[in-house]
């Protein structure tokens, strides 16, 4: 019997890893911007914006993830071993 094809855990623990990276940019970006509105210092500001930024990029790569078991996926046809 042979194990099914695929990318295994891998895509999924992928997935998990990168949305909690999103999480600890938010959470990262809030604790910034609240320190901001506390001490007024500029440089919070800057590092808070930032951290949105960066979010929003994590955003974009977990949104392009979608198909990633598939494309881990070997497709079924003849390979070098069936010749």
């Amino acid at each position: 019997m042979t194990s099914p094809r695929g990318p295994g855990p891998v895509a999924a623990a992928h997935r998990i890893l990168i949305a909690a990276a999103l999480l600890c940019a938010l959470a990262y970006a809030a604790w910034e911007l609240g320190g901001y509105r506390e001490s007024g210092e500029p440089g919070a500001a800057v590092r808070g914006v930032v951290a949105i930024a960066v979010s929003a990029a994590i955003a974009l790569y977990l949104r392009s993830l979608r198909g990633l078991g598939a494309k881990l996926t070997p497709r079924d046809g003849p390979s070098a071993r069936d010749r």
